[in-house]
């Protein structure tokens, strides 16, 4: 059976203070997070009404960028053959941090349509999806972007410079027929 602890205002409150969170306090207090000491120093915090305003839950970082967070120097780079694809949302976090106008670059029209968000795309004007330096991405409007010769992987073939699939000459022949 565990040892009971007596917890007295001052030393909940000197806890309570050097920490962001329940479990900070209990790591204060030299207790594991877990078990009934999370409920009891809970507890006792808020029959004591010790102030916890400053407690941050679990939204740590709230407010703050991410800590990994690349610049948008680092974003807007070609990257090698083969690559995965950057995320389009760090594309357009960097394209908007470099500057570029949050609008279509065809048509003009902005994120909202009939005063509902409008998800601006992202286009690779050469069809280069490696190729994500700021002079080769746009923001386009979905039926600007639908118009584009590399929409959707159109023409994907012929931009990076790969021989086109081999097609019969007629529906149903075969490859050695159409010749």
């Amino acid at each position: 059976m565990g040892k009971r602890i007596e917890y007295t205002r001052e030393l909940l409150e000197e806890a309570v203070t050097a920490s962001i969170s329940t479990a900070g306090v209990l790591r204060y207090l030299g207790l594991r997070a877990g078990g009934g000491s999370y409920v009891v120093v809970k507890r006792r915090i808020e029959d004591y009404g010790i102030d916890t305003s400053h407690f941050r839950g679990m939204a740590h970082q709230k407010g703050r960028p991410a800590r990994n967070r690349l610049h948008w120097s680092d974003v807007l780079t070609v990257a090698p053959a083969g690559s995965n694809r950057k995320e389009t949302r760090a594309l357009r976090r960097a394209l908007l941090e470099h500057g570029r106008a949050h609008e279509c670059e065809m048509c003009g029209i902005g994120p909202e349509w009939l005063e509902s968000p409008l998800a601006l795309h992202i286009d690779h004007v050469d069809g280069n999806p490696n190729d994500s330096r700021s002079h080769n991405l746009r923001f386009l409007c979905p039926n600007c972007h639908s118009q584009t010769p590399t929409w959707a992987g159109r023409n994907a073939r012929r931009v990076l410079g790969e021989p086109p699939e081999r097609t019969p000459g007629r529906i149903g022949a075969e490859p050695e027929e159409a010749a």
